[in-house]
């Protein structure tokens, strides 16, 4: 290109032929129009080339064996030119102010390097008529240890500099855990002295689905101890975060034990949710927690009962 946008945007796109459509639509429905939309097919095994193809004079398409979100991330992000850059998965929508309202606030003030908007959940019966702010908390300071701690959650359909990413790097292709990515990110953005700005106004619909890479609470707390551990193992992680990061693993690891016993009490797989139980309640030290381990040998069926509850 002879004259760069302003704005490249990324769309991982691995099995979302039902979405994807869609998703393309709400990026040439923006009314803010200095962008480049970079579609990666991460190795789809339906219908999503054949529902990209309409688009395909005016995105920039990009196509590889499947390697998993942050590779297809990565492999947009080195072929952008924009000076910002913008995230959007595969399933999503945004509305059609969401480039021009984010790209303002970016440049009305330079020591900003990201912004977020707020969201509404679709297609999930459990948070329908609510917005993602109501759900994940978000509030001013956003700051290292509060994202850190899970006080305050980055939304991660985003815009932000290219220039960080030089500074920072970009997606870990070696985490492990649903979301990991992006946590990991926004940590080490947040960590070399960035700043992110958020608003309340709901600029995406976000897509809630049932094998989603982010609905699963195991998932979302696997993903949480695999950051953890990788920002343990950097020297460059102060002496009070590494403090914070260990008090935090022993309770999510507990949280962990306990997601594993109730998926398992859900299976009526009581033989190996005893031991799940039983490293919970290492940690918690708690009455009703004993009592089921109890319970659990003599009357599985109730204590399935309180688990489910």
């Amino acid at each position: 290109m002879s004259n760069p946008p302003s704005v490249s945007i990324i769309v991982p796109a691995y099995n979302v032929a039902p979405y994807i459509t869609e998703t393309l639509e709400s990026i040439f429905a923006q009314t803010y129009r200095d962008f480049a939309a970079i579609v990666i097919n991460d190795g789809s095994t339906d219908d999503t080339e054949a529902r990209i193809t309409p688009f395909l004079d005016r995105i920039i398409y990009l196509k590889q064996k499947n390697s998993g979100l942050s590779a297809a991330r990565n492999a947009g992000i080195r072929r952008a030119q924009g000076r910002y850059l913008g995230l959007l998965d595969g399933d999503d929508v945004w509305l059609p102010g969401f480039l021009e309202r984010l790209v303002g606030m970016l440049e009305a003030d330079q020591k900003i390097s990201a912004v977020f908007p707020n969201a509404y959940f679709l297609g999930s019966p459990q948070y329908a008529g609510r917005l993602y702010q109501d759900v994940f908390t978000v509030s001013e300071p956003v700051t290292f240890d509060r994202v850190l701690k899970r006080e305050c959650y980055i939304f991660g359909s985003l815009l932000f500099r290219r220039s960080v990413l030089d500074e920072v790097g970009m997606f870990d292709e070696g985490l492990q855990g649903l979301g990991a990515e992006d946590f990991d990110l926004w940590l080490r953005i947040l960590q070399c002295g960035h700043r992110f700005k958020f608003t309340t106004e709901p600029l995406v619909k976000y897509r809630w689905r049932h094998n989603s890479l982010s609905n699963n609470s195991a998932g979302i707390l696997r993903c949480t101890i695999s950051v953890y551990e990788k920002f343990l193992a950097e020297e460059r992680t102060l002496p009070a975060q590494r403090e914070l990061i260990e008090s935090r693993l022993l309770n999510i690891r507990a949280q962990l034990n306990l997601a594993h016993f109730k998926d398992l009490m859900r299976a009526r797989n009581y033989k190996e949710a005893a031991p799940q139980l039983e490293q919970a309640n290492k940690y918690y030290q708690s009455a009703k927690l004993k009592l089921m381990q109890a319970a659990l040998h003599v009357a599985p069926g109730l204590v399935r009962q309180w688990a489910m509850k």
